[in-house]
């Protein structure tokens, strides 16, 4: 139930979470583990404090849980539920701020990073935001930050894009926006975030129940299929592969990376990959190198990718993705390690038992609380590192007349030692490196690995044609 609105368009006053939002909820006392989503989103000038106001009322009118308080109620009489906010005032959760003389664009990530680490009052709507403009340019920022519990990364990217002036018919050289809008990989996205059917893998998972009870032999081999899905969905890890991130906490800092969208999908396409591929295989061969740097010597690295299971039928509030967990191992080949990254993101976006991810969730969140945040964090602790794949507007989006530059996704390491979010737009794919201070102590030394990383894995050529998947 993640629509609050009646069929006139008037705000009903409940909306029970579903088993993944109220898991997200409980676990949200954890600070270590506290899934905060921060958005930062950059203007190529300075949109209007009214129009802005005006953008970020009927946002919360068109999206009921920004209108919402979270409330949890006695163990065994239901799912915590959004329940309408009757003195909700945008004033709480909206702020306009300068930067001092000589404030820079990194003070504007320090934001960012310090509202990451800060939990939210229960007592009103989870959400605030910052629009903050410098005092010696023409740019502004504005700083979103929400509850995991309200949103995933889809669906957030989904409702800042409602804050966009209309789209006009053509774009300036005269391109046709929806085609200028469509994937230019035609394949399905593998990618944590991508376009994963999971309604269908819902009802294919009830069919199999189904055809059990009418051929229990020949079904054995599909149970066991799920009962493996499932337990590599909830197997506990503990203990990190990397030697020198084990540290956990919940201070963060934030580095950011921009790269050019075109180059990456060109490289993508030559080594015979999508552009998640491309994305994790860099970051992987960045984190190898700042291993080496640190006189280690990896042979692989346990990551965590959310895999998008949202259909149409969904909408974009609520939580619809799973967290999926696997091993990439280190290869001195490029080509190996595109390949490898493919071969696991696509056994996942094919588990079985992702249907059940939400029963799953469910399950967890009617536990104590105490126990549910210990079980999640004996899942999710010992991974090293968080990526995430965000699909932004592929066209020049613009607010209040102010083009967006870009859009960079403060996202929480859930237990690994970073994470690292990207991003694309029309043509930039903005990184955002998000780390646990007491597992990296040296961000930026990090950042630049994960650059070069990028920039071997772009510049280099395949040996021969693309490996097809």
């Amino acid at each position: 139930m993640s629509d609050s609105s009646d069929a006139r368009g008037s705000l009903r006053a409940v909306d029970t979470m579903s088993g993944s939002d109220a898991l997200l909820w409980t676990i949200g006392a954890d600070p270590v583990m506290r899934p905060t989503i921060v958005a930062v989103m950059v203007f190529d000038g300075k949109p209007e404090w009214a129009e802005v106001r005006e953008r970020l009322t009927k946002l919360t009118e068109e999206v009921p849980r920004l209108r919402s308080r979270a409330v949890t109620r006695a163990l065994g009489r239901g799912r915590p539920q959004f329940v309408i906010d009757k003195n909700f005032a945008l004033e709480m959760h909206l702020r306009h701020i300068r930067l001092p003389e000589h404030g820079i664009r990194r003070d504007v990530f320090d934001m960012a990073q310090t509202m990451a680490t800060s939990g939210f009052d229960a007592a009103l709507p989870l959400w605030e935001a910052v629009l903050v403009e410098e005092s010696d340019a023409d740019r502004a920022f504005l700083v979103m930050k929400i509850h995991h519990a309200l949103i995933d990364g889809v669906g957030g990217l989904a409702v800042l894009a409602r804050l966009f002036d209309p789209i006009r018919p053509a774009s300036h050289a005269g391109v046709d926006v929806l085609a200028a809008s469509a994937d230019p990989d035609p394949r399905p996205h593998d990618s944590a975030l991508g376009r994963l059917p999971g309604f269908t893998c819902a009802v294919r998972v009830v069919g199999d129940a189904l055809n059990m009870v009418a051929h229990p032999v020949r079904s054995v081999g599909q149970v066991i299929a799920v009962g493996a899905s499932v337990g590599r969905l909830m197997a506990p890890a503990m203990k990190p592969m990397s030697p020198i991130m084990t540290g956990r906490s919940f201070r963060r800092h934030v580095e950011i990376l921009d790269l050019d969208l075109t180059t990456l999908r060109r490289a993508a396409k030559a080594w015979g990959g999508t552009l998640n591929d491309l994305f994790v295989t860099s970051v992987v061969r960045g984190l190898t190198l700042y291993h080496e740097q640190h006189g280690v010597t990896m042979r692989g690295f346990r990551v965590l990718m959310p895999v998008n299971v949202r259909n149409v039928a969904d909408g974009e509030a609520g939580n619809h993705f799973v967290p999926a967990r696997f091993v990439i191992p280190v290869h001195s080949d490029i080509a190996d390690s595109v390949a490898e990254v493919r071969r696991s993101a696509q056994q996942w976006k094919h588990a079985p038992g992702l249907a059940m991810s939400d029963a799953l969730a469910t399950g967890l969140s009617t536990l104590p609380a105490a126990l549910t945040r210990g079980l999640w964090s004996s899942m999710l602790m010992g991974d090293d590192l968080c990526v995430t794949n965000i699909p932004g507007p592929p066209f020049q989006a613009f607010l209040a007349g102010v083009a967006v530059d870009g859009i960079y996704a403060v996202t929480s390491p859930s237990g690994a030692a970073f994470s690292v979010s990207l991003v694309s737009t029309a043509e930039r794919a903005c990184l955002t490196i998000t780390t646990d201070i007491a597992a990296v102590d040296d961000a930026p030394k990090l950042a630049g690995c994960i650059e070069d990383g990028f920039s071997e894995v772009c510049s280099a050529r395949p040996a021969g044609p693309p490996r097809s998947a």
